[in-house]
């Protein structure tokens, strides 16, 4: 089935057997879970047919083979990019969202900065000729996302997760089989839903050297927003801090302040438990999509973190060593670059999330307040109101880029 079979010169891929992988679970009782639903073929890689009047220029379409369905044989739409260069280049696995799709758009980015990189569409989707199509389905199609984990119940080979999660290391397999590509400096980043399995995947595929959700994080029980839903052990059993909890991946945490899916709590806990190895930037009111996700402007950390990691890129993203606790606001930092900016976003109230005229619950108003930078000491200071009751710092440095402090909340 896994074949090399490619548009692309491939290299033979060694299977490797994961048997089990001890993770930690966040319940109470501290279950140990095993990752046996983990089908070791994800790890070979995949037979590749080439969809040639669906190419967007140099970006290549194609069908690369997953794990059967029911039964039926199943292939996952992507495009692929791969820049020219005289020696193996960096690469990226781009993770959509809900409703999303195979983004060349995406692709053309990456390859852009001298990165070789794969969308894929996870929900059996496939574009029409001008890419843009979203729904059309295909013969190959595996199982459709059912809500949010809609069908835990059923068992784990027919669920949709388990699907998406080895779609994505299977494409992983499929660029590190191009000669054109360095193995050693694959990453991986997703936005929404994709920032789910992307924080997912960096506790389970350590082949990946870095990793960058969006939005998506781990808690989802915790969240105030959209994903406050998931409750059920059933659900639990997916939630991505049972895998990157014990993990070591250096990873990039990212989010905006007002997100309606993904409460900005859910985002600082799960750089908490991994702070030893991540970095986390919250941009104040961004908007939710695919667009703002990826957007250099926008979200500039992203590719300056990849960089940072694949690229061993010397300007380093600012670094918080010392979290802030209290109203009298104190922390230090470590940065390769000047600090320009300090400042801190606060609110008058316990984080709670309202429907405001919108289809999704949103926070209360963040009220910015500029804090003093001693850059001798590499401290920021400010003291907050009394009525403050949480808040987060951001540090800007020279080139724009954020590092976020945790969420503190306050006691009354």
């Amino acid at each position: 089935m896994f074949t090399s079979s490619c548009v692309f010169p491939v290299r033979r891929v060694s299977a490797v057997l994961l048997l089990s992988l001890v993770i930690l679970c966040m319940s109470c009782a501290d279950r140990l879970l095993a990752t046996e639903w983990l089908d070791e073929r994800v790890y070979e890689a995949p037979r590749v047919h080439e969809v040639s009047e669906k190419n967007q220029g140099e970006i290549k379409a194609i069908f690369y083979q997953t794990l059967d369905y029911l039964g039926k044989e199943t292939r996952a739409f992507a495009y692929l990019g791969v820049p020219e260069s005289d020696e193996p280049v960096p690469a990226m696995v781009l993770v959509h969202g809900g409703g999303g799709r195979a983004f060349y758009e995406w692709v053309k980015l990456w390859n852009d900065r001298g990165y070789a990189a794969i969308a894929m569409s996870l929900e059996g989707h496939m574009p029409s000729v001008d890419g843009k199509e979203v729904k059309l389905k295909h013969d190959f199609s595996g199982p459709a996302r059912v809500g949010r984990f809609g069908d835990a119940q059923k068992p784990l080979p027919e669920q949709w997760m388990t699907h998406a999660v080895s779609d994505i290391m299977i494409a992983h397999s499929l660029l590190r089989s191009l000669p054109s590509v360095d193995n050693d400096r694959i990453g991986v980043t997703g936005i929404s839903w994709g920032g789910i399995l992307s924080s997912l995947i960096s506790g389970v595929d350590d082949r990946f050297k870095c990793a960058m959700p969006v939005y998506g994080a781990g808690f989802l029980y915790e969240s105030h927003g959209h994903f406050s839903s998931v409750k059920g052990a059933a659900q639990k059993f997916w939630d991505p801090a049972n895998y990157f909890a014990s993990g070591s991946m250096p990873t990039l945490w990212v989010n905006s302040d007002i997100d309606g899916h993904f409460s900005v709590n859910i985002t600082s806990r799960s750089f908490k438990v991994t702070q030893e190895h991540a970095w986390m930037t919250i941009h104040p009111g961004m908007k939710h999509g695919h667009s703002a996700g990826w957007d250099p402007k926008r979200v500039p950390e992203i590719y300056a973190f990849a960089d940072q990691i694949l690229l061993k890129d010397s300007t380093e993203l600012p670094r918080i060593t010392e979290q802030p606790s209290s109203r009298a606001v104190k922390l230090r930092y470590q940065s390769s670059s000047l600090i320009t900016e300090a400042m801190v976003y606060y609110q008058n109230e316990k984080l709670t999330y309202r429907n405001v005229e919108g289809k999704h619950d949103r926070p209360g108003e963040w009220i910015p307040l500029a804090a003093e930078i001693n850059a001798q000491l590499k401290t920021v200071s400010v003291q907050l109101p009394e009525t403050a009751r949480n808040y987060y710092v951001n540090l800007k440095n020279a080139q724009g880029h954020i590092a976020s402090s945790v969420l503190v909340e306050l006691a009354e």
